[in-house]
């Protein structure tokens, strides 16, 4: 059973490795199928997705490929790229000259006299407010750089991703957190990995603050209720004093009515006295001057409540409220007097 899925495992591999058209290439290459081989490397560049050394191994079959093939040219942009990446990158040995001359042109693109090249070389600043990584270009003279890529975890959570388009400055945003582990790819035009500072293991760490807490919600105080002032006692209030007025108005119109009446009863029993008694006539008189009695003390009465009424109506009690009422005679009935301070 083991033995079975060893087979297995190298039979996927062997799929795999099948598929890979870089490793094709390497095959290709080693059995000096040159054609073939410039094919595969052509795909594998435009595949994407290839790490820094993959990519420098991959300009540095180009190279060798092209340069068999005759072609100077591209084996010389294919070396300038190597050396762009991998400063450091030698032919094997016993390379043949055909190979080695363009080679050996590419190195001159960095180190001839009067030659301001420098290879790739790219640097990360960090800010912790507002966290920002910033992929500076040092210097890229075949302009490989096309994307920056960032990959960050805040505080321990799950990994997030951003790309944005490169320049000499590439800033990017990150969220705010108390501890930013991040780690940032160059990207060429094809998704290849041409630099990568950091890693998962060793990531570059912004320490920053925590983001601000989201705002509670709270319900808004209650509306405080207008102070209520102090009750009046009913005897300083307007609305007794404004009934009595009514109350004593309707009964006056009363007597004031039935007075009118008798007067005019009299002056009917004088028209024709003939025809009625002298008693009778001293009756209608004696209740008219009964009646006129009873009008003019409501007419005063009245009077008073609605002065009174109107009095409480418009005054407000300032301090201890205090009031006196007295009846007093005057020529001809009575007053009642109100008084106090309000």
């Amino acid at each position: 059973m083991i033995r079975g899925l060893v087979v297995a495992l190298l039979l996927i591999e062997g799929v795999a490795w099948a598929d890979d058209p870089l490793a094709q290439a390497r095959k290709a290459v080693a059995i000096s199928d040159y054609t073939s081989a410039r094919a595969q490397l052509a795909a594998a560049l435009d595949a994407g997705n290839r790490g820094p050394d993959e990519i420098a191994e991959l300009y540095r079959l180009t190279g060798i490929v092209a340069a068999a093939l005759g072609d100077a040219k591209a084996a010389t942009d294919a070396f300038t790229h190597l050396l762009a990446l991998s400063p450091k990158a030698e032919l094997p040995a016993g390379t043949s000259p055909k190979i080695k001359r363009p080679f050996e042109a590419a190195g001159r693109f960095f180190s001839a006299p009067g030659a301001p090249h420098e290879p790739l070389e790219l640097k990360v600043e960090t800010h912790a407010s507002p966290p920002t990584l910033t992929l500076i270009a040092v210097s890229d003279p075949l302009d490989m750089v096309a994307r920056a890529r960032v990959v960050f975890a805040i505080d321990g959570g799950p990994e997030q991703t951003k790309d944005v388009v490169a320049s000499e400055r590439t800033e990017v945003a990150l969220p705010a957190g108390k501890r930013i582990d991040a780690r940032v790819a160059a990207l060429d035009g094809h998704g290849n990995r041409l630099v990568e500072i950091g890693s998962k293991e060793v990531p570059i760490v912004i320490i920053g603050e925590p983001p601000p807490p989201p705002p509670i919600a709270t319900r808004p105080p209650p509306p405080r209720a207008a102070p209520v002032a102090a009750g009046r006692p009913l005897y300083l209030r307007w609305w007794p004093y404004a009934a009595g007025a009514v109350a004593f108005g309707g009964a006056t119109a009363y007597f004031a009515w039935s007075a009118r009446s008798d007067t005019r009863e009299l002056e009917r029993l004088s028209a024709d006295s003939v025809h009625h008694s002298f008693g009778e006539a001293m009756d209608v008189e004696s209740r008219g001057r009964r009646n006129v009695l009873l009008t003019n003390i409501g007419l005063g009465v009245t009077g008073a409540f609605a002065v009174t009424a109107a009095v409480m109506a418009f005054t407000t009690p300032g301090g201890r409220a205090e009031a006196r009422i007295t009846a007093m005679p005057v020529r001809g009935g009575g007053a009642v007097v109100f008084g106090g301070n309000f």
